[in-house]
């Protein structure tokens, strides 16, 4: 036989039940199989040439990675419907949940259907999501773009290409199935916009998938015409519709609400989430959290209610056994994310983080040693250059004084300065060696952007001619 594709339609799935406890063996037979040509234009893989990458990091992205890292608080509405509810930091009134869905249209599954899934939500799901996320910020339009991934690179930037206990195409099945995983996370977003003309508040809601997945399976047909070890996989992606409203309705365009965004660093997806799960979790939680909190400044007590069911924090509270087990289990994940290659850097608060308590110390712990570790300060940012990174991004451009009068000439240097070139942009990459996707991975932008603003089709705007000028070192 030649080479075969299995097609694996989310909507089919669900006419064939694929919503059940056999969800995961039914996964790569369930589907029509089609002759395969050609296969699909993918995209690059992440870190090819730079260690950290751009990820979107708009509320929704932030919201749904808590709805899988913490299943403890998904919660059974009145309607019996599964239910996962994130207020925005910004507004509380802003209000994002979550339900699961069933493949194909979209119906909701009640609480024991969604349990089913949501039990297979984790870190692992968690990492596909920040690679979604992450290649997201690649589309020209990724509001509107799809884009596919080829499931051996997915395998390598899971980290996943280290393990040898399992043949590579159990690790395609296995990508397949946590992709299939994601598209039955659903999002209900309302936003306030403002009061109603006739009284009362003024809220949008948006309800979509959070990504829209499709899946094909490449490789030999058994006799009963299933791909059952795939040779490749190849997973098509696209952003749900939430993306194309979701902040623009309360005075955004779509197109900021994506550009939102943070950088992911490599060593974060290497983590291995058996040996150092919290040490993930706290990673992941970092990765987000720090476009917005850029100082790094935590009490302990709060990383860990993020990071844990509050009934772990209560029970070591009131059980000594507990309160060093999951005093443990926090240095090891400190120790873990300060020894990574890409280190994060950590600084414990002198005053309130005493050297007994952190990580390697020998000493003996003060009585009510676990309250005082959950009042304990610590400052945490991610790897270098990504701090400098965001403060570059987020820092306000400088204001230009008013002029007292129409005859006064003179100006500021830098109003005095002449616009930034898209020939001096090239001249200044070339220097450094980049790539323009290289630069455009540093800003933030497509690489096609890039190529535009080089041959003179955009101007940048003034808050990226200055991050222009600051990578590049352009005077």
């Amino acid at each position: 036989m030649g080479a075969d594709c299995l097609w694996v339609s989310l909507q089919e799935a669900s006419r064939h039940n694929m919503i059940n406890s056999t969800a995961h063996r039914n996964l790569r037979g369930l589907i029509e199989v089609e002759e395969f040509s050609d296969p699909p234009r993918t995209e690059p893989r992440l870190y090819q040439s730079k260690p950290i990458t751009p990820i979107a990091t708009p509320p929704p992205m932030v919201s749904s990675l808590q709805a899988q890292l913490r299943p403890d608080q998904w919660q059974q509405d009145s309607s019996g419907i599964s239910c996962f509810q994130h207020q925005a930091k910004g507004n509380p009134n802003n209000i994002i949940k979550h339900y699961i869905a069933s493949p194909g249209n979209i119906t909701v599954l009640p609480w024991d259907e969604a349990l089913q899934i949501i039990d297979k939500f984790g870190l692992t799901t968690a990492k596909l999501h920040l690679i979604f996320a992450a290649h997201t910020m690649r589309q020209d339009k990724p509001w509107s773009s799809q884009f596919t991934l080829k499931g051996s690179d997915l395998i390598e930037e899971m980290g996943w290409d280290k393990n040898h206990n399992s043949p590579a195409y159990e690790k395609r099945k296995d990508i397949a199935m946590v992709a299939f995983v994601l598209d039955c996370l659903l999002i209900e977003a309302t936003w306030v916009e403002g009061k109603h003309k006739k009284g009362g508040i003024l809220a949008s809601v948006e309800t979509s998938r959070m990504w829209n997945v499709q899946v094909q399976l490449t490789g030999q047909r058994n006799l009963e015409g299933k791909v059952e070890q795939p040779d490749e996989v190849y997973i098509t992606i696209q952003p749900g519709l939430w993306t194309r409203s979701f902040l623009n309705k309360a005075g955004c365009q779509a197109k900021d609400a994506l550009y939102q965004f943070g950088y992911l660093a490599q060593e974060v997806l290497k983590i291995d989430p058996y040996h150092d799960e919290l040490a993930l979790r706290l990673a992941i939680l970092l990765t987000m959290e720090s476009r917005f909190r850029t100082s790094g400044t935590y009490e302990v007590k709060n990383l860990l209610e993020a990071l844990v069911p509050q009934t772990v924090i209560d029970e070591a509270r009131a059980n000594r056994d507990k309160a060093y087990k999951l005093a443990n289990r926090w240095n090891h994940a400190l120790a873990a994310l300060m020894e990574l290659s890409q280190a994060f850097q950590v600084e414990f608060d002198p005053k309130t983080y005493p050297e007994e308590l952190r990580p390697g110390s020998k000493a003996r712990k003060p009585r009510g040693y676990f309250e005082q570790l959950l009042a304990a300060k610590i400052t945490i940012h991610p790897p270098a250059p990504i701090p400098a990174l965001l403060a570059t991004k987020t820092k306000p451009e400088p204001t230009q004084p008013k002029l007292k009068s129409a005859r006064r000439t003179t100006s500021s240097p830098t109003s005095q300065r002449a616009k930034l070139t898209g020939a001096q942009i090239r001249n200044a990459r070339n220097v450094k060696g980049w790539s323009q996707a290289t630069l455009a991975g540093w800003l933030g932008v497509s690489q096609r952007y890039v190529s535009m603003i080089e041959r003179g089709d955009r101007i940048p705007t003034p808050e990226q001619e200055s991050n222009f000028r600051q990578l590049l070192n352009i005077q």
